[in-house]
């Protein structure tokens, strides 16, 4: 079969480019010296045959094991250099004329993953990482090739690295650094990382300071003038505005734009938009609950009921779940179907408990929905819709018929989203989209709650550095938070939950899981397992007592993206799973009381979407709730209003903050980074 070699066997018949130092060997044979040069490979490079010598290639490749010598001689002495077309463009039926057609579409088939095989070898020997290479193959399939010669920059688009493309581009297409490709590929680069930090509509002047970063030299005006000529062709923008889209931001921007103008556009006849109808669900509501929804809230109801498209907007202890539940009466009764989704995992457990009705994470509602599950009256209610990116938001609405309602729920002033665009902020300043505040502070004298709405607004409360009270700040040094935030943590270990604003760094979640599991569970008993590599157990980095947290969605064993529990039991040895019908599930190495209550085993194959959960990102905690939170926050980039407003909201009863008192100030009075966001979902409404 050959030596394997990276992705590629070295086979006979095969024309390799081989590059290197030549050395020189002396060896004995049968007592004569024998002086031999060699050449150290450096490189190696997989050449297209040529010529007669294709007639050795398909007799002596694994690949096209339907042809041997003889059939591969009469394909040559039938067509001759002909056969080279005929390969490419996938012609059987020539080819019928020598080898069966079951057999021409296997030597065609075979041919075209050579090609595929030689371009990724290609890639891959000019340091272009592979995974890069398979999606930029799978795309262009067997026009790979060729389109990599017209303009390598190309690879841009599958996310290789300016770096690699550019150093390609030098050194094996020997490209001018004022090459028009090149200039292009410069502006789609700066392009690409201004929409990695959020900015889908981004000025010139931003545009034009990236590319300076990334060109530099006598080319960054060449690049600022091919950014001008480009304008009016390639990206996009309205009159005369300094601010531009790239062709994909414009599509996901335009796309969710044309799905709200419809439901502005939808006035429909629900007998929910009947004010008196909705009223009287709402009066029943409250009698069967025993509560009495204020002003504000049966506002919010209203606006919710009555329109295709909403907003309900608000921070902490406003009650909107309160709305949301008297809102879902209002739909049951004019028998509207109801989809709850959250923007998490842990986000959805926590809707499901505030509401008592089915919840899909997005990623769940987006996979597994189906177009008839959305026919008839039907809304869609988003929670944490400030976590709704333009990406997100354009695959939702692609998904939703135009007859479906959105309701978007949310706090303009938590975290902004991850990913690129705004959707909840820009929509709540389009006057026409119907929308309803809520403002009213449901437990007005809950510390708290008093300091997150000072928070909100920009205003540094008071704080104490007690931390025996229900909110206190306890300055400290980078170097003593692992220390400080352990020692608070171990007197509510089961109900506390340690949030930072980075996963790296002496105050990052990493060293802080560390030292949690240091000095709380490692010396208790190690989660093993067998490694074949080192014939003998090994650990997996758990102890007994540990609190895990699951980073991917694993569908089969009911857990989601989010999902925390604590590992309980360690198995002797593995203890072989199965279901009823007794078919092999796997075998667990351990067990997890799981948060929703339920305990469910680990297998091996699930320790790469685990990790430790006694702290974790605010963004991971956005949509969840504990009983004591504690927030470290120091300064850095990620540090800002929202953040820390969101921390502290994660709280119920206690919240400890810890680190850079100067530093938090300074972020919660400052403009949140939300406000440096250059979007356009807006513009087009």
């Amino acid at each position: 079969m050959g030596l394997q070699l990276g992705e590629c066997r070295v086979q006979t018949g095969q024309w390799w480019r081989v590059t290197g130092e030549e050395e020189t060997y002396n060896r004995t044979v049968n007592g004569y010296c024998v002086v031999e040069k060699q050449i150290r490979a450096a490189h190696l490079l997989l050449e297209m045959v040529s010529g007669e010598h294709i007639v050795s290639f398909l007799s002596g490749c694994a690949e096209f094991h339907r042809i041997g010598i003889l059939k591969a001689r009469k394909l040559w002495s039938m067509f001759g250099n002909d056969l080279y077309r005929l390969l490419n463009n996938g012609e059987v039926q020539p080819l019928s004329r020598v080898l069966t057609a079951e057999s021409a579409r296997q030597v065609i088939d075979a041919w075209v993953l050579f090609d595929k095989i030689r371009t990724l070898q290609w890639l891959k020997n000019a340091k272009i990482d592979v995974r890069v290479g398979h999606r930029f193959i799978k795309h262009f399939g067997s026009a790979a090739h060729t389109k990599l010669e017209e303009d390598p920059y190309r690879l841009l688009s599958f996310s290789a690295s300016w770096k690699q493309v550019d150093a390609l581009a030098c050194v094996y297409f020997n490209m001018p650094d004022d090459d028009p490709r090149r200039l292009q590929g410069a502006i789609e680069e700066a392009l690409y990382r201004l929409l990695g930090d959020g900015h889908t509509r981004p000025s010139i002047q931003l545009i034009n300071s990236h590319l300076k970063q990334i060109l530099g030299g006598s080319s960054y005006n060449m690049g600022c003038d091919v950014l001008k000529s480009s304008l009016s062709s390639l990206y996009f923008r309205i009159g005369k505005e300094e601010n531009l889209w790239s062709i994909g931001a414009w599509a996901m921007e335009a796309s969710v734009a044309r799905a709200i103008k419809i439901r502005l556009a939808n006035h429909d006849d629900f007998s929910c938009r009947h004010y008196l109808c909705v009223e009287s669900v709402i009066t029943e509501h409250e009698l069967n609950e025993g509560i009495a929804l204020n002003n504000e809230q049966r506002s919010a109801v209203h606006v919710a009921a009555s329109n295709s498209i909403s907003l309900i907007i608000g921070g902490a202890e406003v009650g909107k779940t309160t709305v949301l539940k008297a809102l879902y009466k209002v739909f049951d009764e004019t028998q509207t179907k109801i989809f709850q989704v959250a923007m998490s995992g842990r986000a959805a457990m926590q809707m499901l408990n505030d509401t008592a009705r089915p919840v899909l994470t997005m990623a769940n509602f987006l996979r597994m929905t189906k177009e008839d599950e959305l026919a008839g009256r039907c809304v869609i209610v988003v929670d944490e819709a400030s976590m709704v990116d333009i990406i997100t938001m354009n695959r939702l609405c692609e998904l939703l018929p135009d007859h479906v309602r959105i309701v978007l729920v949310g706090d303009t002033e938590q975290l902004m989203p991850v990913g690129p665009g705004l959707v909840l902020h820009a929509m709540e300043r389009i006057p026409q989209i119907p929308k309803f505040e809520l403002k009213s502070v449901i437990f007005q004298g809950n510390s708290i709650s008093i300091a997150a709405r000072a928070l909100r607004s920009g205003i540094w409360p008071k704080f104490s550095d007690d931390p025996r009270l229900p909110i206190s700040f306890i300055p400290c040094s980078p170097k003593c938070v692992g220390e400080l935030v352990v020692r608070n943590y171990r007197f509510h270990t089961e109900d506390t939950q340690i949030l930072s604003t980075r996963r790296t760094g002496l105050d990052g979640t990493k060293a802080i899981n560390a030292l949690v599991q240091a000095q709380c569970t490692k010396a208790a008993r190690p989660l093993l397992v067998y490694s074949e590599e080192f014939q003998s157990m090994v650990g997996t980095g758990y102890y007994l007592g540990d609190k895990i947290f699951c980073t991917r969605n694993l569908w089969d064993w009911g857990l989601q993206n989010g999902s925390m529990g604590r590992l309980v039991k360690i198995e002797d040895k593995p203890l072989r799973l199965s279901y009823a019908d007794g078919a092999e599930t796997g075998e667990a190495i351990g067990w997890i009381l799981w948060d929703d209550g339920e305990r469910r085993p680990i297998l091996e194959s699930m320790l790469n979407d685990l990790e430790l959960g006694n702290a974790i990102t605010v963004h991971e905690a956005q949509g969840s709730h504990w009983r004591h939170v504690i927030v470290v926050l120091s300064s850095s980039k990620m540090l800002d209003r929202s953040l820390v407003y969101t921390a502290i909201t994660r709280a119920q009863q206690q919240v400890i903050l810890i680190g850079d008192p100067v530093a938090a100030r300074l972020a919660v009075e400052t403009l949140p980074r939300v406000t440096t966001r250059m979007t356009g979902l807006d513009a087009l409404l």
